[in-house]
């Protein structure tokens, strides 16, 4: 190279060098000026520790045992699968404790979206797998990967597993929610999962694919993998306990009351979902940001939570006052939201730290937190994503889909550090060597303060038993006073397999109730090792703290003795009216649920109350399911002979309603309780308690396999009394109840008589179910006839009946078509179940008359335009909201169905969107209300949304509000339709000035 060469090359690297770093610096300072445009809660300190171009696109970190912290950045989101996420190191090359320098550790990962240490590298979360990288050779670079577990569902990657943490109790939890149905990202995110699984060992548990969209949690040593009964978007955390909490977009706090191996012991329990939603501020709660300039999509509920994710509860030590507070992050409106969690007896109740302000807020409409970390010093660290979007293409336009910016700031990301004011700056970088420490000072960690210090002592002493010995861990605990440090020491003892029953006992016995409650959990553990701990158990069960009580009742499941049972009953009668509790005592009575309710029947029938009857519902229902005929028939009896009196009929019917609601999976039928049927016949009076005789005609005419023949005793008097206008109108809606199995076709003439104005509305109804019931075809014509004289009320009941078949609906079209019924009679909401019926003809015939517009989307949003345009009357749009929008929506939680998303959400966004969503609903659906069909194997089939979900059951929410719960071995198929649940064509049911009032009223 001649010497004008080399010195142009020199010139060269010069100039790119002073360019990188005037770059450099200028993206430091960009970010510097980023801390002016947070708001924080008084008292504390917020600063900048890691920014582009050190980080970029971060979404966890973790710091290791030597001080050494590791930064997780997905730059694939949304939609690249490229495999472009990194590990990167951070370093303080200059000692100064400030991190300066950054090195990839791991490269290659698709959508990596958690990390925690383990053992001498990290465990990762990267769809399909979970990973564990580790640097065996120590140049800073991770040369070992290896999958330890595999299977989780490659879906949408807002719904993927994610956030690894080291449990108090030596697991490895990972959040998780599953896939979601994509409709536009259709060729990315479509896989479903298949068996979670670890590879390297194939006589390890499975579970389901996808873990059927629960929590999970692993020891990858021992191959032990369990599937939770809750589950979390992105993020969760633990108290001080080791209580669970999750969080999912709209809802923000929730926990997991009763874990999954309690619900498994009882097959015969169907409980529709093991979380409970705990903030008093409900779901899709109120956020009060400052951002300058918003830019929001399409689908986003704007004004309220709707994008929480990462969870934390606070035990870092160092902010004082907080060691009950849960931080949550909603990136979409560039702020942090903050709770206080109080105990609310099995469960929890979360209030606003702050009144109408947020715990922080941002200015910078690119400020997206997305996760937190409670560092070594105690500052709670907030990882910013900052990007000009994060909403998923599968809730945005295509307009701006398509526009280029999806992956805009993706070059960006900070890193904070908050804590209380006056804190001098984070210098622990480099300086941290727990494992230097002697063997006292590692297990004095056991008892800090510090969340960070205690779990990443007892990671260590459990994993590396050479650290610290056994007599010096049992010493520790054994001379312990720190309630923490006792109980991390329990559990680090039982993780290296060393613990005593003598020291359960003391747990057992301790003041602190977390203690006691955890110590429970172990005895459990231990029962058939050590049996003389269920006698310890039982003698606690005038426990005065409510959560050690419940964990109590749950354990004490495991325990066959007559004394467990009498300790159980009366854990039961103390907190009867908390659901959970009930929930408890039954999945702890598998096989003996007869007994439970006789014992019920005993001691809790003198004082009425609202939770004691529901208990006696589902009591009777668990007993009803467990196919155990002889047991069913003998409480039948015990509710239905003699003579039946007010005072019992609060309970009485509840059991009744109990059994009705499963009596198709009960096994119970007609052919082989003519007894029973002979009892619920005999309610049929006047001197029986109004409760009690309804119930007992719905159980009859619900019984699997009642014929009319076993009715034509009572079916003269059943009749008689319906057409009798003295009694009273609920005799007489029982008598048209039981009618409705006469199949006497004599009947429908003198029937059809009470279909008048003259009679109540309950009474007409209950004369067209009878009508229908015994010759369809004629209550369609009945229908069609009386049309124009029925009240709203009772037309809207036809309707419903018309609907529910095939020949109904074609009958309502043809009227519609003849003209002589009007279509602007019929109530959207029925329209658009006609223009989605699962019957081709019907659907057709419905969208060509109900339909009729041959407009454009965006001509009908041309035309109503101008309602817009003028200030719509909030009051008449409330009425418009009620009789076309309620059956599938609410609005703030009242009023209408929760079956669609709740309409309050969208108070904030522009009108023209509403307007344009209205209009053309099928241009995206809300994430979560996917439409599916759910099929069970004996041929039933129910639509609507998933409600919620169990490891054991699922639940299907109707349009109408009806939940269906199906445990899922019943399940025969489960798809998501491709309709949406609002056909276009809503225009066709309101004028321009009452979209105006609608919008108006959503909008207020």
């Amino acid at each position: 190279m001649t010497f004008k060469q080399t010195f142009l090359f020199s010139l060269v690297v010069v100039l790119s060098s002073c360019a990188s770093q005037r770059d450099k610096e200028e993206a430091e300072q960009l970010a510097k000026e980023a801390l002016a445009s947070f708001e924080l809660y008084e008292g504390l300190q917020i600063e900048l520790i890691a920014s582009e171009p050190l980080v970029a696109d971060p979404v966890a970190m973790e710091v290791d045992e030597m001080g050494r912290t590791y930064v997780l950045e997905m730059h694939g989101y949304p939609l690249d699968l490229s495999g472009s996420g990194v590990i990167k190191q951070l370093l303080d090359t200059d000692a100064d404790g400030q991190f300066d320098e950054a090195v990839v550790f791991a490269d290659g990962l698709k959508l990596p979206t958690g990390l925690m240490r383990w053992k001498n590298g990290l465990i990762v979360v990267d769809v399909p797998d979970v990973l564990y990288l580790e640097d065996t050779n120590g140049d800073g670079k991770a040369d070992k990967r290896e999958v330890v577990l595999t299977g989780f569902a490659v879906t949408n990657p807002q719904h993927i597993a994610n956030t690894p943490v080291y449990g108090l109790d030596n697991w490895i939890y990972v959040a998780h929610q599953g896939m979601v149905t994509p409709k536009v990202s259709v060729k990315e995110f479509s896989d479903e999962g298949s068996e979670v699984h670890f590879p390297a060992n194939d006589s390890a548990p499975k579970l389901p694919i996808d873990a059927n969209g629960r929590n999970v949690r692993f020891m990858p040593d021992s191959f032990q993998l369990e599937m939770l009964s809750g589950e979390s978007q992105y993020g969760q955390t633990f108290d001080a306990w080791g209580r669970h909490f999750g969080t999912s977009n709209a809802d923000h706090l929730f926990t997991e009351v009763i874990p999954a191996r309690y619900l498994a012991r009882n097959p015969n329990l169907v409980v529709a979902d093991a979380m409970e939603n705990i903030p008093d501020h409900g779901s899709a709660a109120e956020v009060f940001p400052i951002t300058q300039n918003p830019a929001h999509q399409l689908l986003t509920d704007i004004g309220v939570i709707t994008s929480s994710c990462g969870v934390t509860w606070y035990q870092g030590g160092l902010i004082k006052g907080f060691e009950n507070v849960t931080i949550v992050a909603e990136p979409v409106h560039n702020l942090v939201h903050a709770d206080r969690v109080t105990a609310k007896g099995a469960s929890f109740n979360a209030s606003r730290l702050v009144e109408n302000k947020e715990f922080l807020a941002s200015t910078d409409a690119w400020f997206r937190p997305v996760q937190f970390y409670v560092g070594p010093d105690g500052a709670l660290y907030m990882i910013d994503y900052y990007r000009q979007i994060v909403e998923h293409p599968e809730w945005m336009s295509e307009e701006v889909n398509n526009s280029g910016a999806l992956y805009n700031g993706s070059n960006q990301g900070r890193i904070y550090r908050i804590s209380p004011k006056g804190t001098p700056p984070m210098n622990w970088a480099g300086s941290i060597d727990i494992p230097a420490m002697n063997p006292d000072e590692i297990v004095a960690l056991l008892g800090s303060d510090n969340i960070w210090w205690r779990r990443n002592a007892q990671r260590l002493i459990v994993g590396n038993p050479v650290l610290v010995s056994d007599d010096a861990l049992t010493n520790y605990v054994a001379s312990n006073e720190s309630a923490v440090g006792f109980l991390h020491g329990l559990w680090a003892l039982e993780g290296r397999g060393q613990l005593t029953d003598e020291l359960i006992e003391r747990g057992l016995k301790h003041q602190e109730a977390g203690v006691r409650e955890n110590a429970i959990r172990l005895a459990e553990i231990h029962l058939t090792a050590w049996p003389k701990l269920a006698t310890t158990l039982i003698g606690m069960s005038g426990d005065a703290d409510a959560r050690v009580r419940f964990q109590l009742l749950c354990t004490l499941g495991f325990v066959e003795t007559e004394e467990a049972t009498e300790a159980r009953n009366e854990l039961l009668r103390k907190d009867i009216g908390d659901r959970w509790v009930q929930v408890a005592a039954l999945s702890a009575s598998y096989g003996k649920e007869s007994e439970l309710l006789s014992e019920a029947m005993r001691t809790l029938t003198d004082t009425p109350s609202e939770g004691t009857a529901m208990f006696f519902s589902n009591c009777a229902a668990v007993v009803a399911l467990s196919g155990d005929k002889a047991a069913t028939s003998k409480i039948l009896g015990k509710v239905l002979s003699g003579n039946q009196m007010q005072r019992d009929a609060w309970w009485k019917s509840a059991v009744l309603d109990g059994i009705e609601k499963v009596v198709r999976r009960s096994g119970l039928e007609a052919g082989s309780a003519k007894a029973e049927i002979k009892l619920l016949k005999a309610q049929l009076s006047a001197g029986t308690p109004a409760e009690i005789r309804t119930a007992s005609m719905k159980l009859l005419t619900h019984l699997p396999g009642i014929e009319a023949s076993d009715l034509a005793d009572v079916q003269e008097k059943a009749l008689q009394l319906a057409l009798n206008n003295g009694a009273s109108p609920g005799l007489r809606t029982d008598a048209l109840l039981l009618l409705t199995k006469s199949g006497n076709g004599a009947y429908v003439e003198r029937l059809s008589t009470l279909v008048s104005a003259q009679e109540p509305d309950a009474v007409q109804e209950g004369a067209i179910n009878a009508i229908v019931a015994i010759n369809s075809p004629a209550a369609s014509q009945l229908i069609v006839k009386r049309w124009g004289s029925l009240t709203p009320g009772v037309r809207d009941h036809a309707m419903g009946h018309l609907l529910n078949s095939e020949s109904g609906s074609h009958s309502l079209l043809d009227a519609v078509e003849a003209g002589s019924i009007d279509q602007a009679t019929i109530a959207w909401p029925r329209k658009v179940r006609l223009m989605n019926s699962y019957t081709d003809g019907v659907r057709e015939k419905a969208r060509r008359l109900l339909a009729a517009s041959n407009e454009s989307p965006g001509e009908l949003v041309k035309k109503y335009q101008q309602a817009l345009d003028v200030k719509g009357d909030q009051v008449a749009g409330a009425a418009v909201f009620k009789a076309n929008c309620a059956v599938c929506h609410q609005k703030g939680g009242e009023g209408g169905s929760s079956f669609g998303p709740d309409l309050g959400t969208i108070r904030n966004r522009d009108a023209s969107f509403i307007l344009a969503d209205i209009i053309n609903p099928n241009r995206s659906i809300a994430d979560g209300f996917e439409t599916w069909e759910l099929k069970t194997k004996n041929g039933e089939q129910v639509t609507g949304v998933i409600a919620s979900e169990t490891a054991s059951s699922l639940s299907i929410k109707d349009a109408a509000g009806n939940v269906t719960t199906v445990n899922r071995n019943e399940i025969s198929s489960l798809k998501a339709s491709d309709i949406s649940a609002m056909p276009a064509g809503f225009e066709n049911s309101i004028s321009v000035d009452q979209m105006s009032d609608l919008i108006a009223y959503l909008k207020r």
